[in-house]
Parts: C-alpha cells; sequence; structure tokens
C-alpha cells in the first residue's frame, strides 16, 4: 500500500476539518495548561527579572547642543576590569603572562583530530572527499603560553625582527593564536587578511604592509604562492612564509615557491625558538600605545583599508566585552569558526582567554554533523564539544531561519500550521519573561541539538539581523541571541543587547567605556531633537577607538576626530535612542537615496528585510533618483524560481515577464508583511544566475554586497530593467 505525504494527507477535503480541530483542540489545552501552571513557573523562572529590566534606564545621556547629544555607558566595572587595572594589564603580552600564570594547566585551546580523508559517494553519484574524525585535543594554558614564546622568538631568528609586520593568512584555528600572541611578545604587528580575499586584495595588503614574513595556513599556502609568482614585481619583499601543517596530516608541498621566498613549516619555527637552541635575544616587550595589529576592512566600497589597532585599543575592547553576559568559566565552552581575521573574533576569544574559557576550534565544513565534510556515521564539530558561547554573523543565522522554514513548509498544512503556533506561543511566553522548558525538550530539541544542544549565548555581529531571523532563531535554538554594534575602527565594541532584552531590532546600550553620540544630518533629515526620539550619525567615542588607517591619512582626517580628551569615529551609520537608552541602527548616510517624489529609501533597510524572503539568495537594490521607484539585483533561490513556471528552463525563467512579475508580488507581500513601505519595495526585478563571491569581487570577504561593482557588472541590464514596460 503505498503511503501518503504529509501535505497530501493536509489538503484532502476528508482530513482538513479533523486537523483544524485537532489545532483548536492543541490551543485549548495549552491555554489551560497555562493558567494551571503559571504560579510554578512564576517562582522556578522569575520572570520579574525581564520586567524589571524593559523598565530600567540603560545608558545616561546629555542634553542636546550644538546639534550632538551624547550617550554614556551605566555599566559598573567587574572583577575582571578591576584585575586588568590591579596588574596594569595594558598590553595583549602583559594579559597572556597573567592568564598562563593563573590557569596553568586548565584546558585552552582544543583541536579535533583528523584521522585521514576518505571518499563517500553521494545519494546523487558524486564522490566527496570526507574527513574522519576523531575527538578534542586540548593544550593547557601552560603549553600555550610556552609555544607562544618559542613562536616568537623562532621569528626572531628567521629575521624578523621587533616593531615589524608579519602578515597573517590562515583560518581560525589554535596555531592562529599561537602566532599571534608570539607575534605580541615581541612587539610585531600583525597583519590580518581574510581567507577569501581575491588575488588583488591579497597583493594590495602584501605590498601596502611592506612585510618581509607571512603566516599562512595548509589551505591557503597554495593560493599565496600564486599570488606570491604572479605579482612578484608588486610584493618584492616577502622573504619567508610560514605554513601550518594540515590538521590530515597530507605533506605541504613547496615547489610553486618562487625565486627568493622561503618556504618553512610552522613548528619548525617553534623548534628554532627553542631557548636551548635558539641564538639569545633581548625580549622587546610591547607598550600600551604600539599597533598590535593592521587589520584590513572587508572593502565594500574599493579598497581594503587597514585599520591600526594598538595594545591599548585591544584591551580596552577586551575590558568591555568581557561584561556582555555572565560568563561561567568552570562550564563554559566557547566554539571559534568565524575568522579570527575579524576583530569580533578575536577579541571574543582573547575575553575568554582571560575568564579561563576554553576554546574549541571548527569550521563552516565540520561545525554540524550535517556540514560538508564530515563523514557519515561522525558527528560534527558542534555536537562533539557541546558549546555554551559562540559568535555567528547575521548571513548564517540566516541560513538556519531558511532552513527550518522551509523544513516545516515541507512537511504539509498541518505541521506548518502546528509549528507556527507553537513558536508563537513560545515567542508571548519570552517576552513575559518565561521560558518553555517541554517545548525545549520536544518540539525545539533536534534544533537545539544542531549546535550541540548546551548553547546559552549567541552573540550575532558584522550587520543588522533581521527581526524575524532574530526572533525564530532565539526561540528554536532555545537560547538568548543577543546582538553587538561595533565596526572594525571601534575594535568591534560599541553597544551589545542585554540577555533580557526582548525587543529585536535593537543594537544595545553602550559598552563600558564607550560613547555614542548622534550628530544632526541635516541631508537625510534626521536631527537629535526629533520626537518621539533622538536620530543622527552615530559617532562612537573611547579608549576603543583605532589610531587610524595605514598609510591613509585623507582618510583618517576624515573619519577620526579627537574632542574634549576622547578619541571618536564617524561611522557613517544612523541610529535612535529609544528611551531607555538603547540604540537602533535605521540607516546608512551612503545607503540613503532620494526618489523624485521626494522619498528617503534605505538600500540596507530593504536589503535585509527581503534577502530572507523565500524566493531569494542574495538580493542588491538600485535608485534612480529620477525616478520615483527602486529595482533590484536578485539571486534566486533556484527551486522557489523552478516552481513559478515549472515547464521553462531556470535561465529562460530569468527573463520572462510574469516570473518577473510572480517575484515582484512575493517580495511585495513579504516586506509588507515585515514592514517595508510600497515605495521600499522594488518595482521590477533583474533576476541573474551569476554568483557573488569575493573572488569576482561583487562581495567582499566577510559577504557584504559590494554595491558599486554590483551596479558596474549589471550597468546596461539595470538600465534595461527601468525602462521594461
Amino acid at each position: 500500500m503505498g503511503s501518503i505525504s504529509g501535505r497530501d494527507m493536509a489538503n484532502s477535503w476528508l482530513l482538513y476539518p479533523l486537523f483544524k480541530l485537532l489545532i483548536i483542540l492543541i490551543y485549548i489545552i495549552s491555554h489551560v495548561y497555562d493558567y494551571v501552571t503559571y504560579p510554578i513557573w512564576y517562582l522556578i523562572q522569575k520572570p520579574w527579572r525581564v520586567q524589571l529590566h524593559r523598565k530600567g534606564i540603560h545608558a545616561k545621556w546629555d542634553e542636546p547642543e550644538n546639534g550632538s547629544m551624547v550617550f554614556h555607558s551605566t555599566v559598573q566595572p567587574t572583577a575582571v576590569n578591576r584585575d586588568i587595572r590591579r596588574f596594569n594589564l595594558n598590553t595583549m603580552e602583559k594579559m597572556l603572562s597573567h592568564v598562563v600564570g593563573k590557569f596553568e594547566e586548565r584546558q585552552c585551546l582544543g583541536t579535533r583530530e583528523i584521522f585521514n580523508e576518505e571518499k563517500e559517494v553521494q545519494p546523487d553519484g558524486k564522490v566527496h572527499t570526507k574527513y574522519n574524525l576523531g575527538d578534542y585535543h586540548w593544550r593547557s594554558y601552560r603549553d600555550f603560553g610556552d609555544q607562544a614564546e618559542k613562536f616568537g622568538r623562532g621569528l626572531r631568528e628567521i629575521g624578523v625582527e621587533s616593531k615589524q609586520r608579519v602578515v597573517m593568512f590562515a583560518e581560525s584555528r589554535a596555531e592562529w593564536m599561537v602566532a599571534a600572541y608570539g607575534c605580541f611578545q615581541h612587539s610585531m604587528s600583525i597583519v590580518t587578511l581574510y581567507t577569501n580575499l581575491g588575488d588583488d586584495g591579497i597583493t594590495h595588503g602584501l605590498s601596502e604592509t611592506e612585510v618581509s614574513t607571512v603566516i599562512c595556513s595548509y589551505e591557503t599556502h597554495g593560493k599565496l604562492l600564486q599570488v606570491l609568482s604572479k605579482d612578484r614585481d608588486k610584493i618584492p619583499c616577502v622573504k619567508n612564509v610560514v605554513i601550518m601543517e594540515d590538521l590530515a596530516g597530507k605533506p605541504i608541498d613547496t615547489r610553486k615557491c618562487p625565486e627568493g621566498v622561503k618556504c618553512i613549516r610552522f613548528k619548525e619555527v617553534i623548534a628554532k625558538g627553542d631557548v636551548e637552541k635558539a641564538v639569545t635575544r633581548m625580549s622587546c616587550p610591547p607598550g600600551p600605545d604600539d599597533i598590535a595589529i593592521i587589520m584590513y576592512t572587508s572593502g565594500s566600497t574599493g579598497k581594503p583599508k587597514g585599520v591600526m589597532l594598538s595594545h591599548h585599543n585591544l584591551i580596552s575592547a577586551m575590558g568591555s566585552l568581557c561584561n556582555i553576559t555572565d560568563f561561567r568559566p568552570e562550564s563554559d565552552t566557547f566554539i571559534s569558526f568565524l575568522p579570527l581575521a575579524h576583530v569580533l573574533e578575536l577579541l571574543a576569544e582573547s575575553s575568554c582567554l582571560f575568564y579561563g574559557i576554553k576554546i574549541g576550534y571548527s569550521s563552516s565544513l565540520t561545525l554540524t554533523t550535517k556540514s560538508s565534510k564530515v563523514k557519515s556515521g561522525c558527528k560534527g564539530d558542534s555536537n562533539i564539544l557541546k558549546p555554551t558561547l559562540m559568535c555567528a554573523v547575521p548571513l548564517i543565522l540566516e541560513r538556519i531561519y531558511k532552513s527550518m522554514v522551509e523544513t516545516m513548509k515541507r512537511q504539509g498544512w498541518f505541521a506548518e500550521e502546528l509549528f507556527h503556533y507553537l513558536v508563537a506561543y513560545k515567542m508571548k511566553w519570552q517576552d513575559r519573561g518565561f521560558d518553555t522548558p517541554l517545548l525545549n525538550k520536544t518540539l525545539f530539541r533536534k534544533i537545539r541539538y544542531f549546535l550541540g544542544g548546551k548553547v546559552r549565548v549567541l552573540l550575532s555581529g558584522g550587520a543588522p539581523l533581521a527581526c524575524d531571523t532574530h526572533n525564530l532563531c532565539r526561540t528554536c535554538i532555545s537560547t538568548p541571541v543577543i546582538q553587538g554594534y561595533g565596526l572594525t575602527e571601534t575594535a568591534s565594541c560599541a553597544t551589545v543587547t542585554h540577555t533580557r532584552d526582548r525587543i529585536c531590532g535593537r543594537a544595545g546600550a553602550p559598552l563600558m567605556d564607550s560613547d555614542i553620540k548622534l550628530v544632526d544630518w541635516e541631508e537625510g533629515n534626521y536631527r537629535v531633537t526629533d520626537k518621539p526620539n533622538p536620530r543622527g550619525e552615530v559617532h562612537v567615542g573611547g579608549d576603543n577607538v583605532a589610531v587610524g588607517y595605514f598609510k591613509n591619512d585623507e582618510e583618517t582626517k576624515e573619519n577620526f576626530y579627537e574632542e574634549n580628551g576622547r578619541r571618536w569615529f564617524r561611522t557613517g551609520d544612523i541610529g535612535e535612542f529609544d528611551n531607555d537608552g538603547v540604540l537602533k541602527i535605521i540607516d546608512r548616510k551612503k545607503d540613503l537615496v532620494k526618489l523624485q517624489a521626494g522619498e528617503y529609501v534605505s538600500y540596507g533597510r530593504t536589503e535585509s528585510i527581503l534577502k530572507t524572503a523565500a524566493i531569494v539568495e542574495n538580493i542588491c537594490a538600485y535608485a534612480d533618483p529620477a525616478r520615483d521607484f527602486i529595482i533590484a539585483v536578485v539571486i534566486p533561490d533556484k527551486n522557489h524560481l523552478k516552481n513559478i513556471n515549472p515547464e521553462i528552463e531556470l535561465l529562460e525563467a530569468c527573463n520572462d515577464r510574469d516570473v518577473k512579475k510572480d517575484v515582484v508580488a512575493q517580495l511585495k507581500a513579504y516586506g509588507i508583511k515585515n514592514g517595508l513601505k510600497n515605495f521600499e519595495i522594488p518595482a521590477k526585478v533583474l533576476i541573474v544566475m551569476d554568483e557573488w563571491t569575493p573572488d569576482n569581487g561583487l562581495v567582499t570577504a566577510a559577504f557584504k554586497i559590494r554595491r558599486k561593482f554590483i551596479y558596474d557588472e549589471y550597468r546596461k541590464e539595470i538600465d534595461t530593467t527601468y525602462n521594461e514596460t
């Protein structure tokens, strides 16, 4: 007897009333359960803490003056901040020495063992290479400190002097931190490059900083050697390439090493730094004003800029981040899979080190059991490590969001209806300060187990998080998803939402030692005297604000300034403070365009909402100021595009007038549902099947769209789309 799918059953006119009756019955049972158990959960879960937080004031502010208004932090110093001052830990080198001496044999950095690589046949007949994975192996704090010390001396042995720059071009792994802190101990500045930078970006970073030594991983050394060979005339200074060994044990091939460049294995550098073997060299610890990192931004509007962050900047930012939640050193585990070339990840890990929290390393290839490199029968890193703390970017959470929505749709009408009811039910009680332990252990158990089952705080940074994504992820993962706002230029620090803040779409209150200034932007009609809330361009002030841009005085003068003994950075973002002292980012100066009828459209707002629509894989909005509507360049979800008209090929569908109208209708319905106004929604679309990657320059290394480059790529098609009838 053939089976009947859930959707077929739900659509049956015979079964539909029964399903509807069952849904109503569940509504009734849940309400009865609420009334009976409310007093018990009220005493156990203490919801008044959330209610008190909602009534509280989370910043203090000055009265508006000369078109600006400053908001100050109300966060009080903790034991960690007092330790930083008591022990005068004003450099990253001093911080490492302090934690190594304090925690010694406690587990510190964990790397998962890869036994071997195996070929695995997929259901579609294709053969993929997978990792046969083992358990995590740990370095103690003492091991970490010893290896960092030896690595720093080893760099001196191969010719790198103190105060010189060293490039880091590697994925996040324990050796990255060993190398970084080894450099810090000898006053070497680290230059960080994203591993997915295109060749031009790599060449730009190497040539501008004039480094003699590059530290790379097994995965990136081939790309690096290729760039060195191709652009040798532009980067003649590079003499040494230090290569981290492959975790799966594959040998390093250095045959493509260009003339004049010496390749050396990571472990060999550590061996050269052994005290008994190395030539005695005077150590040269850094001062607080020495440059610790030159961190290249993703370059969304042009060439990446090198942001110079001093040791004082990093320590100040770390002191602020140490207060964002209640860390539990004895039981917490942090999972690292974001790039350490991103300042948020680097400082998050450094904050964990200061608390004595162990850090396990992962990657997008092995993070979950369903990740692309995990062999069948093996568990993903998160299921082995069972982390309690992690950082993520909106791109990852948006993928989780879409996956959950699509999975429920495939289960049929009844499952989808029930899922949405229970999600809304949990959100209602979350907003009141309660949790739903029964749902967590039943409906949301598998989703929570996706990340190991024990994550209790997830910090999202790098870009705004759409409200739908935020709400669904924190509900289904059953953990607070807190948002951080900051930039590379502010060492990732400015604001962070509280774990008890239940209002989505906000960036949080100012972190300790950080000030936020709103400044009138007359052109965009944003003023600090606006009612009901002050609005304006966001300037961030504090000791965490960077020294400036490397070899770029013009941009430094334009974006950084000193005022009343405080260093400030003009972010270009438009913010609004709610009456409880919490910041919302509502626009971006460069993203704002005025239409012919006088309405202002924010590209960022339109894109952040519409990119979570089922039909959209990626989107870039465009407005001609001489027109009264906007259009969008859309990379569609192939399955949803195919469903619009199954009778035509995908490439044909991209240019089909009826398909485009259907896509516009879907975007309009989704946009209106999520708070967009009609003029903020594209009236026409250009559908493309291309990929936007860092290699072709259409997105940054952090996968933010590079608007100008996309416009240039599709200029003719954009003009044609505007003129279509």
